[in-house]
């Protein structure tokens, strides 16, 4: 990695330690600003067993408590709609969000006959594939999006997978036979694995361009902040040289089929909704535990203990119990920053900024070149890894029974 990016990550990581702070709050979601139309984001934070490098909000699955976190789901939602809130797009994360699918299509159908939705994403993992066919999903999802992670036995195995969803090759099987069932399927991939060498990278891709799925999105293995050390000690060390050696690879390899949508995500087509929803919406709306809004220049979070979000619900109360606001500039540099790693031009007319972006080499005329790319690829990773501080410091002080509804 050059002086470029280096500076570029110790920047993104000090600007993140200096707004990313949620304070406790008594605000709540203001009413609708206007009739435009936003992504409604919805948290399902249930899993049947815990990934160790995993971030995201999540408890072991508990049925009772999961059958009635979607009711109040569904009451939050109705909460929602009534403050003038409209949306036309939905994207389910979790958690696994297909562990009750189910009472995931019913609140697929509130969700269209509250709102006008024309698109939903939801991400899915290998072993719950068949609950899909089973709770006959067709036709409700536009986007599934299963995390894959590798096809190769070994790393499978090194992040605890391989016994949990099977082997590259049982996980491939799976993948294709679902690919004519909805109309986008995506699959997530991990790179930069601390023992990763660039033939098993190659043989990553050869697997990927004969599967030919409609999307798929790279993302660098991220270490959370809480958990670096330990995962340093058990995988080993991160490297930023390999991660630059290895992400060349993935541009080189994929276009040859695909076209690239954003600092990770390559498509089959040039258009259709792809994996970064952040790119396109710029304010959103979460519900659920461990949901966060982004409305107007405040980021609100839901409560991440799940009693106190039904005893949020059950009152009448949303559940946002922490918030923090932007200076207008930190807003706008966040926007740039999110266009870019989508590929677009900026709309923020950021003079000072632009001008270092293009003495440092990193357009070609009016476009990001691959080094360009590579640098949004860095500060977005960078900027992972500063709400998965956020979401460490909300679930520090929680315990099991914080992962319980007992009515």
């Amino acid at each position: 990695m050059g002086i470029i990016e280096k500076t570029a990550s110790t920047l993104m990581k000090r600007a993140v330690k200096k707004y990313l702070h949620l304070k406790p709050t008594q605000k709540s979601l203001p009413t609708a600003p206007n009739e435009r139309a936003l992504l409604l984001y919805i948290h399902i934070p249930f899993c049947l067993t815990l990934c160790p490098y995993c971030s995201f909000h999540k408890f072991r699955f508990d049925e009772s408590s999961a059958k009635r976190y979607f009711e109040l789901l569904h009451q939050e939602m109705r909460m929602v709609h009534a403050l003038g809130y409209r949306f036309d797009s939905i994207y389910f994360g979790g958690g696994t969000t297909t562990i009750l699918p189910h009472q995931l299509g019913e609140t697929i159908d509130l969700a269209k006959s509250l709102f006008a939705i024309r698109e939903v994403s939801c991400e899915s993992d290998p072993a719950h594939l068949n609950d899909l066919e089973n709770a006959d999903l067709h036709g409700k999802i536009d986007r599934l999006s299963i995390g894959i992670q590798s096809f190769n036995d070994r790393h499978l195995q090194k992040i605890g997978r391989y016994k949990k969803f099977g082997s590259g090759d049982e996980q491939y099987e799976k993948v294709s036979a679902v690919m004519g069932d909805f109309p986008i399927v995506n699959i997530d991939m991990i790179y930069n694995y601390p023992d990763q060498s660039e033939e098993e990278l190659h043989r990553e891709i050869d697997t990927i361009l004969k599967l030919r799925p409609p999307q798929v999105t790279f993302y660098p293995l991220m270490y959370a902040p809480g958990i670096r050390d330990n995962l340093s000690k058990r995988w080993g060390a991160l490297s930023d040289a390999k991660e630059v050696k290895l992400y060349r690879i993935i541009m080189e390899r994929m276009r040859e089929v695909y076209t690239q949508r954003s600092a990770w995500a390559w498509s089959l087509e040039r258009e259709g909704i792809i994996d970064e929803y952040v790119i396109e919406r710029s304010e959103y709306v979460g519900i659920g535990s461990g949901a966060f809004s982004f409305i107007d220049d405040t980021l609100y979070a839901n409560t991440f203990s799940l009693p106190i979000y039904a005893k949020r619900i059950s009152k009448g109360q949303l559940p946002i119990t922490h918030a923090t606001t932007f200076p207008e500039r930190a807003i706008r540099q966040y926007r740039m920053m999110v266009e870019l790693f989508g590929l677009r031009s900026s709309n923020e007319h950021l003079w000072i900024e632009s001008t270092l972006l293009r003495i440092c080499g990193m357009y070609n005329q009016e476009h990001l070149n691959e080094r360009g790319i590579h640098l949004f690829s860095v500060m977005m990773r960078e900027f992972y890894n500063g709400m998965d501080y956020v979401r460490e410091t909300m679930r520090t002080n929680l315990t099991k029974e914080d992962g319980l509804i007992r009515d």
